[in-house]
C-alpha cells in the first residue's frame, strides 16, 4: 500500500485495510437451520443451510447486520487502534423449491458503510445481488448433503470512493453442505457444516471459507443458535488495496423465535475473535423469516 493509502487508513506501516465482515472482508457464508427444526439461515445467505425447500414452496428472510470496527489485526494478528468502520447491511434472501432436489436462490444487499477520520467517507446504496441454487445430491436417516452455486453482482462502482473497496467486483460462490438433525441432551438439534471456494474477481484474491451452525430447539419457540464463519484468503490480490493475504473468524451466538407457524424473528451478537490483517469486528443481527 502507498504512503497515501495508509494515512487514509490511519493504519500502520504493513498492515492492510481489511473491511467489515469480509469483503475486504465481508463474509458470511450461509447461516443455516434445518427443515426439521422449521428452516435454515445464513451471514452472505441466510438461507436453508444444506437443506432444500419443498416444490413451490417459499422461504424469505430479511436480515440487517449492523457492525463497527475500532481496532483491527496486523500482520501478526495483533490488535491496534485503527480508524472506525461502521457498516449496516440488510439483505432480503427469498429461497424457492423448484422441485423437491432444486431451490433457487436470490438475495438483493442495500449497504451503508461509514469511514472515520482522516477519510470520514460514506457510501449509501445497492450491495451484492446474489442469484444462484442449491441441489440435494443426497439424504439419509437425519443426514443431507448438497452442493450449492451462487453469482454474486456488485452495485457499487469503484469511483465511488474509498467505502466501497471490496464491494466492486464480481463474485462467485461454490459450496458443498451437510446437515445433521439429532437430538442434544434430550433437545431436538441440528448441525449444519459448509465448505465455500469463494472466487473474487479483479483484485481480491479468492477465498476458502467454512461455516458452522449449531441449532438447538430449547423449547417449543425458542430456537438457540451458535455460528462459526471463518475465511482464509488463497494468497494475497492486486496492489494497493490487496497485496497481503488475509484471514478472519467469526462467532455469531443468537436466539431465533416463532411468532407463528410460519413467521420467526431473530436476534444475534457477532464478534470477530481472531484475524490476521482485518478488521476486529462487534455487531448486532436483527432477522424476520416468513415461510409459506
Amino acid at each position: 500500500m502507498s504512503a497515501a493509502g495508509k494515512l487514509l487508513f490511519g493504519l500502520p506501516a504493513g498492515a492492510k485495510f481489511m473491511g467489515a465482515g469480509g469483503r475486504l472482508h465481508r463474509g458470511w457464508g450461509v447461516l443455516a437451520v434445518p427443515a426439521a427444526l422449521g428452516f435454515a439461515l445464513t451471514p452472505d445467505c441466510a438461507c436453508a443451510g444444506a437443506w432444500t425447500l419443498r416444490e413451490s414452496q417459499v422461504q424469505a428472510y430479511l436480515q440487517s447486520t449492523a457492525t463497527r470496527a475500532d481496532h483491527a489485526f496486523d500482520g501478526s494478528s495483533n490488535l491496534y487502534a485503527a480508524q472506525t468502520y461502521d457498516k449496516i447491511s440488510t439483505q432480503l434472501f427469498m429461497e424457492v423449491g423448484a422441485n423437491d432436489v432444486l431451490t433457487l436462490i436470490v438475495a438483493p444487499e442495500l449497504l451503508s458503510i461509514s469511514l472515520g477520520s482522516p477519510a470520514d467517507t460514506s457510501y449509501l446504496g445497492a450491495g451484492y445481488t446474489d442469484l444462484g441454487g442449491r441441489v440435494k445430491i443426497a439424504e439419509g436417516d437425519g443426514f443431507v448433503a448438497s452442493l450449492q452455486a451462487v453469482a454474486r453482482f456488485p452495485g457499487a462502482k469503484p469511483g465511488e470512493g474509498p467505502a466501497v473497496i471490496g464491494y466492486v467486483n464480481g463474485e462467485l460462490d461454490l459450496r458443498a453442505l451437510a446437515g445433521w438433525n439429532f437430538v442434544l441432551w434430550g433437545w431436538a438439534a441440528f448441525l449444519d457444516v459448509e465448505v465455500a471456494q469463494r472466487l473474487r474477481f479483479g483484485a481480491p484474491p479468492d477465498e476458502v471459507r467454512l461455516d458452522v451452525t449449531l441449532g438447538v430447539r430449547l423449547a417449543p419457540r425458542w430456537l438457540a443458535l451458535a455460528q462459526s464463519f471463518n475465511v482464509v484468503s488463497e494468497g494475497a490480490g492486486e496492489a494497493p488495496y490487496f497485496d497481503a493475504s488475509y484471514e478472519y473468524y467469526k462467532l455469531q451466538m443468537g436466539v431465533m423465535y416463532d411468532l407463528a407457524d410460519n413467521f420467526s424473528v431473530q436476534a444475534s451478537l457477532v464478534t470477530t475473535y481472531f484475524a490476521r490483517n482485518a478488521l476486529q469486528e462487534n455487531g448486532l443481527v436483527l432477522a424476520a423469516l416468513y415461510r409459506y
